[in-house]
């Protein structure tokens, strides 16, 4: 293979990940303004499952909402050492919140609005943030 075909290739690469970056973040930014429509008072029930087989908790976003609006993009993840898991965040009106986490604490997050049926609607890419899953608050019963 030529040097030129090399760099043709290599040339090709670099765009498309640039683009592919650049796209998640333009697309998330933009859904995004929907967490302006919830607050620290938005009620919420946590779930391992995304087709909703069992909740684990439910309360207020509390403090967790003003942690999420610091989201960054993509490529800035950072990732505590610790089990990896995915939660599941519903809350009202249909959105979803799908919580990518590792030791106890969210490092990225994308939002999704429902259809009545539980399809997808429209969702953003996702973002990077770290929050820690404490700071959700607990409804004591």
């Amino acid at each position: 293979m030529s040097e030129k075909v090399k760099f043709n290739i290599a040339l090709v690469v670099i765009i498309f990940i640039f683009v592919k970056v650049f796209y998640s973040f333009w697309t998330a930014d933009d859904f995004l303004v929907e967490l302006e429509r919830f607050n620290v008072e938005t009620p919420y029930k946590l779930s391992l499952s995304k087709d909703w087989k069992g909740e684990l908790e439910d309360g207020k976003l509390g403090d967790f909402y003003a942690c999420l609006l610091n989201y960054r993009g993509v490529s800035s993840i950072r990732r505590k050492s610790g089990d990896s898991r995915f939660f599941y965040v519903y809350l009202p009106s249909g959105f979803r919140l799908n919580l990518n986490t590792s030791g106890g604490e969210v490092n990225s997050f994308k939002m999704l609005k429902l259809n009545p049926d539980g399809s997808k609607e429209e969702q953003s890419g996702h973002v990077a943030v770290n929050c820690p899953l404490s700071l959700l608050t607990k409804d004591v019963n």
